[in-house]
């Protein structure tokens, strides 16, 4: 029977314990380590949520367990259970502490709610919300590689669950797409995945089979289909990754995303993929959104290829921090490591602020950007620590217009090339405070650029500014050979 909601008690949000943090307060690089090693991270990196999906706005509400019978001992599946959301245009479902089996579906989704598969499990819901309550967790068969949930519809809740994928070659994920709005807070994905994975050759090898690459769900794939739609991905954490020669990412937003994505307080970590993959929405065809997408006060520790990678007008990235340790790193299935903090792609016309870089793996880059950009980048207060020679704070050099920093600092004992790489646009550079002690490493790299370089402070063991003959940047009052305050 339907809930009244007149006499339901409230119940946990899940964020009674969380930690508020000041997100202008930068973490200094030792802090930083200490805190992460300690597993004490995730208090600073997750603030406290929002409001919550509340019973009132829903006509329907019920509680799995006692309204409907679902097996909240993990022993038998609930997907038959969760069918009820096709008799309900507005529908909000408890989950009870405990643990939830959802097997996987006829799509290959496990329980589906969407418009381009076949058979029973199509079509998209009205207005729905699932909330865990207490220690509530959703949990593949040991051994599933699927999603667990894959839910479209008008408006999208899914909060406070864990999401388990702790058994051997298990992995798992949670697809959310909506028309209007988009709401993913308190999940936490709890397990390192791990399986049968070889290395193999690369995809540019004629040896290269597509088959022997085990499936890997990212953990989320949000997105808002309506150009006037908002979404949150909030206070979601999944630390632990999965192992090396895989090909897993921790969010990937669907390329229909046409709306306004933020991801608030994040944790995405030790994943062979990126953890943020958010350029697709930019790609262009016929079927892309060009959504923007925003990402705040998140953490990025020891993930492969990008931490955010950001590709549509309007997107940003801001107060987040971005770690790399050597050999920790997993690697794609045929070997590969490259860590960009930052990598712009397409239509990117948008900021990275405040966002504080350290790497010492051999392969940890800055913000660098893609040959698609057409767009421009504005780097403002950030801080890149490099330890590792021949490695870039900032690389921009592929056709985007235009390139803006301002108030960035870099560090640390890079040697080799320059800590900047730019050029083929019109360069605008205020307040550059830049001191790398590694043999041969230069500054200041410009290529085929314009513009000005204003009251740059550089301490290098090579030349403070690289300037080819197709350049006319401006410097004014460089400072050399004196340590930033």
């Amino acid at each position: 029977m339907p809930v009244d909601n007149t006499q339901r008690s409230t119940f946990s949000s899940g964020t009674d314990r969380q930690t508020s943090h000041d997100t202008n307060r930068s973490i200094d690089r030792r802090t930083c380590l200490r805190l992460a090693g300690a597993g004490l991270l995730a208090g600073l990196a997750t603030g406290a949520s929002s409001v919550s999906a509340t019973e009132d706005e829903y006509d329907v509400v019920l509680d799995v367990v006692e309204d409907l019978g679902a097996d909240n001992t993990g022993s038998e599946p609930i997907n038959d259970i969760l069918s009820i959301v096709d008799e309900h245009d507005s529908l909000q479902l408890v989950f009870p502490e405990g643990e939830y089996l959802l097997e996987n579906g006829p799509g290959g989704d496990g329980f589906a709610r969407w418009d381009f598969g076949d058979g029973d499990e199509v079509g998209r819901v009205g207005k729905l919300s699932l909330v865990g309550q207490g220690e509530a967790t959703l949990t593949p068969p040991d051994g599933g590689r699927h999603n667990i949930l894959t839910i479209w519809g008008r408006e999208v809740t899914i909060e406070n669950f864990r999401i388990d994928q702790t058994a051997h070659d298990t992995s798992t994920g949670i697809t959310a797409v909506a028309e209007e709005h988009l709401a993913l807070r308190n999940l936490h994905f709890d397990g390192k995945v791990t399986g049968d994975y070889v290395e193999i050759p690369h995809p540019s090898d004629p040896d290269y089979d597509p088959d022997a690459v085990l499936p890997d769900p990212f953990c989320l794939i949000p997105g808002v289909l309506n150009e006037d739609g908002t979404g949150v991905v909030e206070n979601v954490r999944a630390p632990d990754g999965v192992e090396s020669h895989s090909r897993k990412g921790a969010a990937w937003v669907n390329l229909l995303h046409a709306g306004d994505l933020l991801f608030d307080n994040c944790e995405f970590s030790n994943f062979s993929d990126n953890a943020i993959y958010a350029s697709a929405p930019g790609t262009g065809g016929a079927i892309h959104g060009d959504g923007r997408v925003r990402v705040e006060n998140c953490h990025f520790e020891n993930n492969n290829v990008t931490a955010i990678r950001l590709g549509t007008p309007g997107s940003y990235a801001k107060n987040c921090t971005v770690i790399t340790e050597a050999g920790e790193i997993p690697a794609t299935p045929w070997g590969a490591i490259t860590s960009r903090a930052g990598w712009v792609w397409y239509g990117f016309d948008g900021t990275y602020e405040n966002i504080d870089v350290v790497h010492n793996h051999p392969n940890g880059e800055g913000i660098l950007e893609h040959p698609s950009n057409y767009g421009s980048l504005e780097v403002v207060n950030s801080r890149f620590e490099l330890n590792r020679d021949g490695r870039h704070a900032v690389r921009y050099l592929q056709g985007g217009e235009t390139l803006t920093l301002n108030n960035v600092r870099v560090s640390g004992e890079a040697g080799v090339g320059s800590a900047l790489n730019l050029g083929n646009c019109d360069v605008t550079i205020n307040n550059l405070c830049l001191t790398q002690s590694g043999t041969d490493r230069n500054g200041v790299s410009l290529q085929n650029a314009s513009g000005k370089v204003n009251n740059p402070s550089i301490d290098v063991t090579g030349e403070a500014i690289v300037m080819d003959e197709e350049s006319t940047v401006t410097v004014r009052n460089l400072s050399q050979r004196r340590r930033c305050r």
